[in-house]
């Protein structure tokens, strides 16, 4: 039986060349005008060139402005702190509300206890970092839990 007889899948899936010179649509057009082809080949090359260095430039940007607004956000976090009256205030505030929750006599008393005994400079020097509500409630919360 001969090759051009054969079905498809017995000559392995591939379908029969019908060209003997060799000589395929691509590389025709390069042989008769390769100025033009190289040409717009070098246009291309120019265009990708450019286009890299333009994503380049601006992966850069991206990341220096990332990491600029980190660091401000990082300082500003450290710089910022409580100050003695709004210590004081939310102490004030947190034991009145545990005391409103809790009805118990003994709780109150000690939670009463607590507030008078209580000094700013002392819990400012405990705990020097406190920058924001929930560090604050947090501490709170573990200083009092043993009046509960």
């Amino acid at each position: 039986m001969s090759i051009i007889k054969m079905p498809l899948k017995e000559r392995g899936g591939m379908p029969m060349v019908n060209s003997v010179s060799g000589v395929n649509s691509a590389t025709s057009s390069n042989a008769v005008n390769p100025t033009k082809d190289a040409e717009k080949i070098k246009k291309q090359e120019e265009e990708k060139l450019a286009k890299e260095e333009k994503t380049k430039s601006t992966d850069k940007t991206d990341k220096e402005t990332k990491t600029d607004k980190t660091n401000t956000d990082k300082t500003e976090k450290s710089s910022y702190a409580f100050d003695r009256v709004t210590i004081q205030n939310k102490v004030k505030e947190y034991i009145e509300k545990l005391k409103k929750e809790h009805d118990y006599p003994y709780v109150q008393s000690e939670l009463t206890k607590y507030l008078d005994l209580f000094k700013v400079d002392d819990f400012m020097k405990k705990y020097p970092n406190i920058t924001t509500d929930a560090d604050f409630r947090t501490i709170m919360y573990n200083e009092t839990i043993k009046y509960l």
